[in-house]
């Protein structure tokens, strides 16, 4: 055998041995699996949530970081509501009846800060819950409307029986003065915490509200769901 053809063997023994290595390698790596690679397909280990839209906001969630005429924290539009009770299934729109907890007063006259409670009664035969902030719009008799911010106050998940049930409230500050800046509520929209349908109330105060629609800090928001009285 000649020295030439003896290099030609031992380049092509090179050769062959790389490719093999090279192909180990790579049988490796699909049988393991990288970390990375799983967590990027969406591995079991990997958990997922979603909520779903509710009110008339309908935003995701977050604050602003702004505070309302009595110092509490008011954020984005509300609407927003967290994972419910797992003991009972969702409260949905066409199981609640909503209603003010008292049609006398409040003083549409009084400069200060006041309170007005909505109640949501369970209509339906069987255990619901709910937790977060309904959606709440004012309209006016000529369609204007106003979103409602919401307190910081943290939601609770509720528990609502048949015939039972839960309240949140709305603070206010009502106008007057005559140079105000007047927004006069003729009906109340409301959407359940994680709900799209809208149960409607007259507002029955007369009266106007000081309009801060597009204040920063509003003296005008609402609550969380909370028990009922």
């Amino acid at each position: 055998m000649s020295r030439k053809t003896a290099v030609r063997r031992s380049r092509t023994r090179t050769v062959a041995a790389a490719s093999l290595i090279a192909a180990a390698a790579l049988s490796l790596t699909a049988c393991g699996g990288g970390g990375s690679g799983n967590d990027a397909k969406g591995s079991p280990s990997a958990a997922a949530s979603a909520i779903a839209p509710g009110g008339s906001g309908g935003s995701s969630g977050g604050s602003d970081g702004s505070t309302g005429g009595s110092g509490a924290e008011v954020g984005t539009k509300v609407g927003i509501a967290a994972d419910v009770s797992a003991s009972a299934r969702r409260c949905t729109t066409r199981q609640l009846e909503a209603s003010w907890a008292s049609e006398t007063g409040p003083d549409m006259n009084n400069d200060g800060q006041q309170t007005v409670l909505v109640m949501l009664k369970n209509t339906g035969s069987a255990d619901c819950s709910m937790v977060g902030f309904p959606g709440v719009q004012l309209q006016t008799a000529h369609g204007e409307t106003w979103d409602l911010r919401r307190d910081n106050e943290k939601p609770r998940p509720v528990t609502v029986s048949p015939g039972e049930q839960v309240a949140f409230d709305i603070t206010f500050l009502a106008s007057t003065r005559d140079d105000d800046r007047k927004f006069a509520p003729d009906q109340v929209v409301i959407t359940p915490p994680n709900e799209r349908g809208n149960l409607v109330l007259d507002w029955p105060y007369g009266g106007a509200l000081l309009d801060q629609s597009g204040a920063t800090r509003p003296g005008t928001f609402i609550g969380p769901v909370n028990a009922g009285m």
